[in-house]
């Protein structure tokens, strides 16, 4: 019976915890390689992912406003040795901060560090092979507290200009 007990505690326990890490492979997210234009933003705004290679994808992003970049930054999507999938972002040069996936699946991944200020949650979703849909938000599913970046997949190395 008290075997019975902290299972049934421990099930519960791990149902209620927020933020669990999941178990997912890297290789559910190899989509993402390539360049991305973000929707009704000058040409050269958006993200360009490397290839996977070694658990890893490198990302970049750039904002742009009259011609001239407001905003950058360094992301990286690695596959730890312990299992973890982790998105790591370095924005505008500042100190890395991770995100480790909670859901993740063939079309896209959540991740979440709720000790974050803004982001908490980080969503990226493929609507198909040439849409993507990414969202930062606050964790605690705050609507105003959400920015939505909505790209469309371009030819590398020559922006805005469709595969």
């Amino acid at each position: 019976m008290f075997t019975r007990f902290c299972l049934v505690l421990v099930t519960l326990l791990v149902a209620a915890t927020p933020h669990a890490a999941v178990a997912a492979r890297i290789e559910q997210l190899a989509w993402l390689a390539g360049c991305w234009q973000l929707e009704g933003q000058p040409v050269g705004a958006g993200e360009q992912w490397s290839t996977l290679a070694g658990g890893t994808l490198f990302g970049s992003s750039r904002s742009l406003h009259e011609g001239r970049t407001v905003g950058f930054e360094f992301m990286s999507l690695r596959q730890h040795d312990d299992g973890r999938l982790v998105f790591t972002a370095l924005p505008n040069g500042r100190n890395a901060t991770e995100f480790n996936a909670t859901r993740v699946d063939a079309n896209g991944a959540v991740f979440e560090n709720p000790a974050n200020d803004f982001p908490q949650r980080i969503h990226y979703r493929r609507l198909d092979d040439k849409r993507l849909h990414a969202r930062i938000e606050v964790a605690r599913d705050n609507p105003s507290q959400a920015m939505d970046f909505p790209m469309h997949r371009v030819a590398c190395g020559a922006p805005g200009v469709h595969e």
